[in-house]
């Protein structure tokens, strides 16, 4: 007969899943728990409390109910007993467990360490074949550069120097072309403009003759104007308004100076109140720069230990431009050519 058999069928669905020895081990432990409980289940079934004044039985009662739950509280520590010594072994696994991972850990990057380091020396030829390409690219950037900045690199870095020869001359014949044709733009402005300062100058004296000839005339007016003002000398009633009229006008004026020195005075203490927050925004942007420099070292730190790899990532990263004051092809095509560099620094790492 199988053990299983023996346990009640919810516990017999567990208990499948362990060795036939733990089920004998639980079987022997709830034989011995349940000897003669059958026995205290009839006596506790036949006994019958007639009515409220039946003392006996209802006493035998709660004698059977006090000693199935000592019997009861003896087994709970049976079964705790043998918990806590499942959840020992559990937890001794669980550190090897643990313990075992760690080592693996430990292994990979020992290995890996091992193998980065012969990959970096196994891609020698392929790194000094990049460089020298590299080289011959950025030498060739800088002699397009002098006749063209509209041309990618793409254009000419894969061509063979036979073409290449080819492909500058042609560039520097264009580039000498335009370069006669905007002199001969620029003398044909200086002409220009030449003839239009002698205009100028020309309109300039013959400005001056007017002035003379309209300042002549206006002394001529102005010995005119003195006849006539000895003349209404005489109207004293005229003269007393033009002092009332200067009088109110020096009251306009001095209530103007007064209100423009208020204004100064507001604009004075506007000023040295965004000084002062300036100054406080200044040191908090300083107190946040310092953090940050902080910051980079620590990350800069760790980075130092980072393999090499790891560490040439994040030095490409770091590159960056700040964005153009103005936007044209040139500085589109400036741009372009950075992200193009970095672009071309990163596939480079992913060769390591």
């Amino acid at each position: 007969m199988e053990t299983t058999s023996l346990l009640p069928i919810e516990v017999k669905e567990i208990a499948v899943k362990v060795s036939e020895q733990k089920q004998e081990e639980v079987i022997t432990v709830l034989n011995q728990i349940f000897t003669g409980t059958n026995d205290w289940e009839k006596q506790v079934d036949a006994i019958e409390v007639k009515d409220i004044n039946d003392n006996m039985s209802i006493q035998l009662a709660d004698t059977a109910r006090k000693n199935a739950k000592n019997a009861r509280l003896n087994a709970e520590k049976i079964f705790d007993q043998k918990r806590a010594e499942v959840q020992q072994v559990k937890a001794e696994y669980d550190i090897e467990d643990k313990l075992w991972l760690k080592a693996k850990q430990v292994m990979q990057i020992k290995f890996k360490a091992i193998e980065e380091k012969a990959e970096w020396k196994a891609n020698f030829v392929k790194r000094y074949e990049a460089e020298q390409k590299e080289l011959r690219t950025q030498k060739r950037i800088l002699e397009v550069i002098q006749y063209s900045e509209n041309i990618n690199r793409i254009e000419f870095e894969n061509m063979s120097n036979e073409s290449y020869d080819v492909f500058l001359n042609g560039l520097k014949t264009t580039y000498e072309a335009k370069i006669e044709a905007e002199k001969k733009a620029e003398q044909e402005r200086i002409t220009k403009e030449k003839a239009e300062q002698e205009e100028r100058e020309k309109q300039r004296l013959e400005n001056i003759r007017l002035k003379e000839e309209a300042e002549k005339r206006e002394k001529q007016i102005e010995e005119e104007r003195k006849k006539q003002s000895e003349i209404l000398a005489k109207q004293e009633a005229e003269s007393k308004e033009k002092a009332r009229i200067e009088s109110e006008k020096q009251a306009k004026i001095q209530e103007e100076l007064r209100l423009k020195a208020e204004k100064e005075r507001i604009e004075k203490e506007r000023i040295e109140k965004e000084l002062r927050l300036k100054q406080q925004q200044e040191a908090e942007e300083i107190g946040r720069r310092n953090a940050e420099i902080i910051k980079a070292q620590k990350e800069a730190e760790k980075l130092a230990k980072a393999p090499i790899k790891k560490q040439l990532i994040a030095w490409v990263n770091s590159f960056s431009i700040s964005e153009p004051t103005i936007s044209n092809e040139k500085s589109l095509l400036i741009k372009q050519k950075f992200e193009s560099f970095k672009k071309w620094a990163e596939n480079e790492i992913n060769t390591i």
